[in-house]
């Protein structure tokens, strides 16, 4: 089924003298703040699942992300986030029942191919504030 998953991409760099460690506290924070969800460290990067808090139309996904933070140099990191979604289980239901008997909910999936979430997950981005270099 991975056909429908859709996938997106938001990026950003900082230059801080902030350490790696302060820069990947303020970037889980923002996070946490701006997308919700279930987050985990992973080293260098940030696995998020059921990141679509305050997200158009979020509830008809499953909206999972992967964050990863680069060291460009002592004083620059890059965050590159790859967004993907999945049709959640509302999907499916209308998807299914719409065949049979009531086409109007066949509006819910049409909500999934409008969701884009990469407004959010570059205002979390954004939202890391550290120190300029």
């Amino acid at each position: 089924m991975e056909a429908i998953y859709r996938r997106f991409s938001v990026f950003r760099r900082v230059t801080t003298k902030a350490s790696h460690e302060e820069v990947m506290n303020e970037l889980e924070d923002a996070l946490r703040s701006t997308v919700g969800g279930s987050i985990y460290r992973e080293g260098n990067a940030f696995q998020v699942y059921g990141g679509n808090n305050n997200l158009s139309f979020g509830f008809t996904a499953d909206v999972n992300a992967y964050v990863i933070v680069k060291s460009v140099s002592e004083e620059t990191y890059e965050f590159d986030a790859q967004i993907t979604l999945q049709p959640n289980q509302l999907f499916w239901i209308t998807a299914i029942v719409g065949i049979f008997c009531l086409q109007f909910l066949w509006i819910f999936n049409v909500f999934y191919f409008v969701i884009d979430p990469r407004t959010n997950y570059q205002r979390a981005l954004d939202r890391v504030s550290l120190p300029a270099a």
